[in-house]
């Protein structure tokens, strides 16, 4: 428009200015106004700041360049929005922004998921894909949960009156064929009635399983001092940025502590400084008396990769291969996972060796970092009950809040700028506490 022989033709003038107009449309259409404000608070929801606008993609790491993707699907708000596994490598804060923003979609999501907080809060129907076959349940997990042991067990039930009604036209198909031998008239009866039975059987329901195959985790120990932990003045910086400012602490025998933070700010680092695996910057840690520390790495870099699980086991703990075998299987190892190198095994495979080390260490003093990852929800919910049943101490980082919630009374938070600060609790009156959880 600004050349002059444009503005000198009137009708050049008027059809530039109509296809200015039709593209003024689109670029509005597509949220042109309004799409780097969009933007920019997808990438806040994630935990990208203004500090990461500008990082070249190709310089993050493969958890963050999932967060970028992830950004770039949510932004172009497609009518369907197929979802796999989406809160993995979120921090707490961005998981409950994640559950609004599911929550106010406008269009159709589908997720897979292991966070049981996340299908309680964002989804209103659950698919369930067990034996080859989907059923489905109209209500979110916890919906699900109970429902699912209701239809089980009503399964059973009918199972149990239809293999009744077969054993009983069965004697009776019996009867018949003997009568038969002395009177023909009851041959057919007894044809009839194998008729019968062979209906009854086809149309029969499948015997249930109400108790599927779960890993079987004991974690008992003896009982230490009453003063478990305590940290004086304890602080860490890596690389020139404060991750936790000098605090102090003090564990006694049988609490159970939640650490949470956002994604980089020193969490694993302060349980490995705790147990002298990092060193610490200044500050001191005092293990008490009688404490035996068990600890749950999350990189899982404390396995023995080069080994097997059999060797790995008989090395804690003196036993003969059956004995080592039949502890293996206990937690669902098949007889080739047990030989096979452990660099080998999938994460799933390589938690458990963990939670077998944590079993036969007899540890009073449980450190786990993330140990809800790489288990299904079903080993999750059994090592929950272990550790409600554990009499001793646990420390524990995680951001599932649903395992916080069952597990910890009291949240370590570390805050943005590095300060460390307890507060009593579970991890839903934590959030509540600093910012309202979100309904």
């Amino acid at each position: 428009m600004a050349d002059p022989a444009v503005a000198a033709d009137p009708d050049e003038l008027t059809r530039v200015l109509q296809e200015y107009g039709r593209a003024q449309e689109r670029f509005e259409a597509l949220g042109g106004y309004t799409n780097e404000h969009k933007v920019e608070a997808v990438l806040h929801g994630l935990g990208f700041g203004p500090a990461w606008y500008d990082v070249e993609v190709g310089s993050l790491s493969g958890g963050e360049k999932k967060l970028v993707n992830l950004a770039r699907i949510l932004i172009r708000m497609p009518d369907l929005l197929l979802l796999d596994e989406p809160d993995n490598h979120l921090d707490l804060e961005a998981k409950a922004w994640l559950e609004q923003y599911i929550q106010s979609y406008p269009g159709t999501v589908l997720i897979i998921s292991h966070d049981r907080q996340l299908l309680d809060r964002a989804v209103k129907k659950i698919f369930e894909l067990e034996d080859g076959r989907i059923s489905s349940y109209a209500g979110n997990y916890s919906y699900y949960f109970e429902e699912r042991q209701r239809r089980l067990q009503k399964q059973y039930e009918l199972y149990t009156l239809q293999q009744d009604e077969i054993k009983r036209l069965e004697g009776v198909w019996r009867q018949y064929q003997g009568w038969a031998k002395v009177n023909d008239k009851f041959a057919t009866k007894a044809e009839d009635t194998l008729k019968r039975i062979e209906r009854i059987k086809k149309d029969a329901v499948n015997k249930p399983i109400l108790m599927r195959d779960k890993i079987k985790v004991n974690l008992d120990a003896d009982r230490s001092g009453k003063k478990v932990l305590e940290i004086s003045g304890l602080s860490k910086a890596y690389d020139g940025r404060v991750l936790f400012r000098p605090f102090d602490f003090t564990m006694l025998y049988g609490e159970r502590v939640g650490i949470v933070g956002a994604n980089g700010s020193g969490k694993t680092t302060l349980l490995k400084t705790m147990l002298d695996i990092l060193p610490a910057d200044s500050g001191t840690v005092k293990i008490g008396a009688s404490v035996v520390a068990g600890y749950y790495a999350q990189e899982q870099e404390t396995l023995p990769f080069d080994s097997t699980p059999l060797d790995f086991i008989r090395r804690i703990k003196p036993m003969n291969e059956p004995q080592t075998i039949s502890f293996l299987s206990g937690l669902l190892f098949s007889y080739d996972d047990i030989r096979t190198p452990i660099h080998r095994l999938s994460g799933g495979e390589k938690s458990r060796l963990q939670i077998a080390r944590l079993m036969l260490t007899d540890a009073n003093f449980l450190l786990l970092d993330e140990p809800t990852n790489n288990l299904d929800i079903a080993s999750v919910e059994v090592l929950e009950a272990a550790l409600q049943e554990f009499e001793g101490t646990v420390l524990t980082v995680s951001h599932d809040r649903y395992f916080l919630d069952k597990i910890v009374t009291k949240i370590l938070a570390i805050e943005e700028d590095g300060t460390v600060r307890m507060y009593p609790g579970n991890f839903s009156y934590y959030y509540e506490k600093r910012h309202a959880y979100p309904t």
